[in-house]
């Protein structure tokens, strides 16, 4: 007996944010998916280098920042590795535009990280109208449909309520959830592809 595939839900694609960009702009260099975390710190570095190095007029930031973003309070627990990457994006705000799109791992951020951070987020998506071509911005976890588990983890951890009782424990605790997620999510993945 043939088995039918399951029905996908109706594809509607989400209403894109516009920004027109200053003509004087030039160059814009995307980045996405650096999954920066304190036990990378090379890759902290080579960020922080580039940074401080980049001619860019303005840097879009496409999501995936973190390895693992448990919350905007993170950013003030002094020392922390939250606080530190806060001033790498603070400092390198001040040289030039800094946009930022939420994607599967750093969605909990909020409008304290844009304040701490010198960042302006971005709607998912959004397209930048640059005078003669226009550019979609998209993190694109939204379009993994084959992936129905992930969809309703998104669905879910995209919820207004689900957020505001994640985000109502304590920051222990949260980072602790995030590491089990992290290990969980990995663990099916090897076991997908052996």
């Amino acid at each position: 007996m043939a088995q039918t595939a399951a029905p996908r839900p109706p594809c509607v694609p989400p209403i894109a944010a516009e920004w027109t960009l200053p003509a004087a702009w030039r160059t814009l260099d995307f980045i996405s998916d650096l999954h920066l975390q304190a036990c990378e710190p090379a890759t902290v570095q080579a960020f922080r280098r580039y940074l401080h190095a980049t001619q860019a007029d303005a840097v879009f930031l496409l999501g995936d920042l973190f390895e693992v973003w448990v919350g905007d309070d993170a950013l003030l627990d002094p020392g922390s590795f939250e606080a530190d990457c806060a001033a790498t994006l603070r400092e390198a705000a001040a040289r030039r535009p800094l946009f930022f799109m939420q994607g599967n791992r750093d969605f909990l951020t909020g409008a304290q990280f844009d304040a701490l951070c010198g960042t302006t987020t971005l709607a998912d998506p959004t397209v930048l109208d640059c005078g003669d071509q226009r550019i979609l911005l998209s993190h694109g976890d939204a379009l993994c449909l084959d992936d129905t588990e992930y969809q309703r983890f998104r669905a879910m951890a995209r919820s207004a309520a689900w957020q505001a009782a994640f985000l109502a424990q304590p920051l222990p605790l949260r980072r602790e959830q995030a590491r089990g997620i992290r290990q969980e999510s990995e663990s099916r993945k090897r076991e997908s592809r052996g």
